[in-house]
């Protein structure tokens, strides 16, 4: 028995380290401890198969698990296409494919009851050969075989699953498979012994053996890039044919984020036919990055915009206000332009600014124009930066503006809470009073000292790659400034967009049967920042360094008569090399020791001088080996336990800092998102589309300790703080403060000790 249920929690931890590697490499965004706490009850029955009564649970479990699957095969079917479309973004990222995303049937899914029915089927098939006769080898097999599959997706293998993995299943097979009551004794002293070196190996190869066996995994990550490369270059022709199946051939067609060398082969991905010549850089909006995610840009949900917005054509009116607010300024007739995609597939239709957005059902709540023609027609105004005068024009103003005004507030400011600690401290300590004045420190403050370049190492796990980039790393490309200088942007209270899409020089235009045309290659592919200025629109902002200068306010202090653009030299890109990180010059190889198991010779010849010291040195031996056991799981357990405590002070301290910066109305305005995300995290707060004094007194009655009126005020102050011209006092935060933490202590005490835990340690909340 004792045998069999270390057997479960070995191959438990076996399947949980595979989870947990392919969540690292796929960049699956399931709900992880759901997955894990499904997984440990399927083996924790199985622990208990040696009985009739322990099978009876076991099959029932399982049982249960695939008719839900059974009823729930369309939301299985969908989290398939969610871990496909995972593993499509991870390979076109790793070999710059960019693959084409396949439609999930159900908005929202996650892939969380997929994985779960996968995982429990490997359980099913494997898990009586491992538990009870202990057999391995299918284990390790399947092991091998996802990791293999990993590499060649790209992983470094820098997280903790792996070790997980390789440990649990050596644990295993130190048990071995021998039968009988007296071994089961002996096979579990045994297992106790090789799961304490698991815990104790796991921590240390997490910590100091990583760096090293990464170098291993890394070049082997070359090699196989290569390989594939390749095969893929020979394939593409062939494959490209097929229309759907590549995306957009664009390195910078989505949203995701890493330090691999950009592929360039310089093949005309657009063609662009303007009836008139522009006089600066024409930039074409594609992709539109909402949430930030350290790794990745999320697009925008198009349901919260939509809960926001109901009218019918509010998407139409809003993506076209810089179109309305150039048209009333200009003296001319429009412009026309044509675009026309050369590569098949792709959802994207590139949008030039100053040009009109059609009305033709593809639009995407405020974010990007979808559109798989191959040619689109916009009509507008090639010179609209040049039009870009002093304030808001007011007759370009509509209602739906003002009111998308608060939503770009709420929307286009938001920070990942936890993360980001560096960024934050920096960008806190600057207080600017025009957007402006940001602009003028932004974009010279993450060019400075931060040279273009192509050849970078990756980006090392744990690391946020805007921290990393700004702090550590201090160059990069396209990406980096815009994913650093948007995040910095929205620091300092400037609405702000990552933006991707391409770029085309004015000299790139040549005279035509239809105006001037210009051929687009791939190597123009470039990522900026859009900045929303009030009744103009979402105005474009270069922050590359060598790139065309673009700044809404250039043409404002001139009189709206000069153009916004000075063009410069584009750099050219960095040839590509043949091993994207260097070798170092020399290299110390880390073997691991070799277990020696004594020879039949040194067992005879070990001393014996009776029985009986024989025996007792047996069981000292035992026992010894049980202590270190018992002492290496507490070990792990004091220090997984305090680094729960040192997570917990850590955002506790930064959580605190926001709240007291000395920013005070930024300061109120963190406390009431705080507040938000405490309310939705304790499941009070949904989805309401009601007026604040509704809200408010919903929110009373939910909330028993609080007054009438009382959350109405707080509302009230938290409008002040946002929108309101004067800087409130410190009494007035120090009272939202005490409003939050009166809420918290009170949702704290109203809750099961379960939900205590995960409220104090998970979630890091105030509690008194």
């Amino acid at each position: 028995m004792k045998a069999y249920f270390l057997r479960s929690i070995y191959l438990y931890l076996s399947f949980a380290g595979m989870y947990l590697t392919l969540e690292e490499t796929l960049g699956l965004f399931a709900n992880g401890n759901v997955i894990l706490f499904l997984l440990g009850i399927d083996c924790l029955f199985l622990s208990f198969v040696r009985w009739k009564w322990g099978r009876i649970f076991w099959y029932g479990w399982n049982g249960l698990v695939f008719i839900t699957g059974a009823f729930l095969w369309k939301k299985v079917f969908a989290g398939y296409l969610v871990v496909e479309n995972c593993g499509r973004k991870q390979l076109g990222s790793y070999y710059h494919m960019t693959l084409a995303q396949k439609k999930v049937p159900i908005e929202g899914e996650r892939g969380e009851l997929f994985l779960v029915l996968a995982l429990t089927l490997l359980v099913c098939v494997l898990g009586t050969l491992v538990v009870k006769k202990g057999r391995v080898a299918m284990l390790a097999l399947i092991q091998m075989l996802v990791f293999t599959l990993e590499l060649v997706c790209g992983s470094s293998f820098r997280g903790s699953g792996i070790y997980l993995v390789v440990l649990s299943v050596f644990a295993l097979w130190a048990m071995g498979n021998r039968r009988g009551g007296k071994n089961q004794g002996i096979l579990f002293s045994v297992g106790v012994w090789a799961g304490s070196i698991l815990l104790l190996l796991a921590f240390v190869c997490g910590t100091l053996l990583g760096p090293a066996l990464y170098k291993r995994a890394d070049k082997l990550n070359r090699e196989l890039y290569g390989k594939v490369q390749e095969v893929t270059a020979k394939m593409s022709s062939a494959v490209r044919s097929q229309n759907g199946l590549w995306g957009d051939h664009t390195p910078t067609a989505d949203g995701s984020l890493n330090n691999y060398q950009v592929e360039q082969s310089d093949e005309t991905d657009l063609e662009v036919t303007v009836s008139e010549k522009p006089e600066q850089t024409m930039y074409l909006r594609g992709f539109i990055g909402d949430t930030y995610e350290g790794t990745y840009w999320h697009r925008i949900d198009e349901d919260e915009f939509y809960k926001e917005f109901s009218e019918k054509d509010a998407a139409y009116q809003i993506q076209n206000i810089l179109y309305r607010y150039v048209q009333k300024r200009a003296q001319e007739e429009e412009n026309t332009a044509v675009v026309r995609r050369l590569q098949p597939g792709g959802e994207y239709g590139y949008v030039p600014y100053g040009f009109q957005v059609p009305d033709d059902g593809n639009l995407v709540g405020d974010s990007y124009y979808a559109s798989t023609e191959e040619e689109l027609e916009y009509s507008g105004y090639v010179k609209w930066s040049a039009l870009v005068g002093n304030g808001p024009a007011p007759e370009a103003e509509s209602e739906i503006e003002e009111i998308y005004r608060e939503y770009v507030a709420q929307q286009y400011l938001k920070v990942p809470v936890e993360g980001l600690d560096r960024l934050k401290e920096y960008c806190a300590q600057y207080n600017f009073g025009s957007v402006q004045e940001v602009l003028d420190f932004v974009v010279p403050t993450v060019q400075e000292g931060r040279p273009y370049s192509m050849e970078l190492e990756p980006v090392p796990a744990g690391k946020d790659f805007a921290e990393y980039f700004f702090f550590d790393q201090k160059k990069g490309y396209c990406i980096h400034y815009a994913t650093t200088a948007t995040l910095m942007l929205r620091l300092m209270g400037v609405p702000a967009r990552y933006v991707t899409g391409y770029m085309v020089n004015d000299d790139d235009f040549v005279e035509s049967a239809g105006g001037f045309t210009a051929k687009v290659p791939d190597s123009q592919a470039h990522a900026w920042v859009e900045v929303y200025r009030e009744g103009k629109g979402w105005i474009p902002v270069e922050v590359t360094p060598g790139y065309a200068s673009i700044s809404s306010e250039e043409s404002e202090n001139q009189g709206g008569s000069s153009d916004l653009e000075s063009q410069t030299t584009t750099p050219e890109p960095t040839p590509v090399q043949e091993t994207a990180t260097p070798e170092p010059e020399r290299e110390e190889e880390l073997q691991p020791a070799e277990p020696t198991h004594p020879t039949e010779e040194e067992k005879q010849a070990a001393p014996e001088e009776n029985g009986e010291n024989n025996g007792s040195s047996k069981v000292f031996a035992t026992i010894l080996r049980v202590f270190l056991g018992i002492f290496a799981v507490a070990a792990a357990a004091f220090l997984c336990w305090t680094g729960i405590l040192l997570r917990r002070k850590r955002i506790l301290k930064n959580r605190q800092q926001r709240f007291m910066q000395q920013d005070r109305n930024r300061g109120i305005c963190e406390i009431s998102y705080g507040l938000y995300q405490m309310l939705r995290d304790a499941d009070v707060c949904r989805e309401y589309t009601m007026e604040d004094g509704e809200y408010a007194r919903m929110m009373e009655d939910e909330l028993k300790i609080l007054k009438k009126g009382e959350y109405e005020a707080f509302l009230r102050l938290v409008q002040q703080a946002a929108y309101g011209n004067q800087e409130l006092g410190e009494e007035q935060r120090k009272g939202c403060l005490g409003f939050y933490r009166k809420i918290a202590v009170y949702l704290w005490k109203h809750m099961d000790k379960r939900k205590k835990f995960w409220w104090k340690y998970m979630k890091c909340y105030e509690i008194s």
